[in-house]
């Protein structure tokens, strides 16, 4: 049965994201490296779209922390490094964000 993407929360470093519009994020995918230890300096990513700019200071940029997504039949908690910012105005309209993330070796 499919899983509807109503009551989506998106916090990062203690903060939500307000007006999510989109989401998506993939885990895993990289392979594992060490001698004798497994682990990944790529575990996925993650792109939050929004409208309200909470989370969307350039600032952020390198900033380490926990993100933590959960509704809409995904939980996800994990840290996460701030990566880039998009930003875009409509004419008439309101400005988007969408900020990305990547995923961090647990």
């Amino acid at each position: 049965m499919a899983s509807y993407s109503s009551g989506v929360s998106v916090t990062w470093n203690g903060v939500a994201f307000q007006e999510v519009t989109g989401l998506s994020w993939t885990y895993g995918g990289g392979p594992s490296k060490g001698r004798s230890v497994a682990w990944t300096d790529d575990a996925g990513t993650c792109s939050v779209e929004c409208l309200g700019s909470a989370n969307t200071a350039t600032a952020n940029y390198g900033v380490r922390a926990t993100l933590a997504i959960s509704g809409g039949g995904q939980s996800l908690t994990n840290p996460a490094v701030w990566e880039s910012l998009s930003v875009a105005n409509e004419v008439n309209g309101v400005t988007r964000f969408t900020v990305t993330f990547k995923l961090l070796d647990n």
